[in-house]
C-alpha cells in the first residue's frame, strides 16, 4: 500500500489532484478546491509561472471582451431596429 501511495502521490498533477479531492471528500472538505491545490502543486515551476500568467490574461482581458460582446450585441440591436422601421 505504501508503494501505491508512493507512486500515485509522485505521479504528477493528475495523481495528486485526484488524491487531494479524496482525501478533502473523506475529511469533509470541499473536494473541488482540494484537487486545485494538488494540481498546481504537481505542476513544475515552468508550468506554475505559465499557469499564472494565463491567469492573469484572463483577468486581464475578460472585462475587455465582456465589452466587445455588450459593443456587437448593441450594433446588431441598432442595426435590427432600422431595418425593421424601413420596412
Amino acid at each position: 500500500m505504501d508503494s501505491l501511495l508512493g507512486e500515485v502521490t509522485g505521479g504528477g498533477a493528475g495523481p495528486q489532484a485526484v488524491l487531494a479531492g479524496i482525501r478533502a471528500a473523506v475529511a469533509g472538505r470541499n473536494p473541488a478546491l482540494a484537487a486545485l491545490g494538488g494540481l498546481i502543486s504537481g505542476l513544475s515551476t515552468k508550468a506554475k509561472i505559465g499557469f499564472t500568467v494565463l491567469i492573469a490574461l484572463v483577468l486581464l482581458l475578460g472585462p475587455v471582451l465582456l465589452v466587445v460582446v455588450v459593443l456587437s450585441l448593441l450594433v446588431a440591436a441598432v442595426v435590427s431596429a432600422i431595418r425593421s422601421a424601413g420596412d
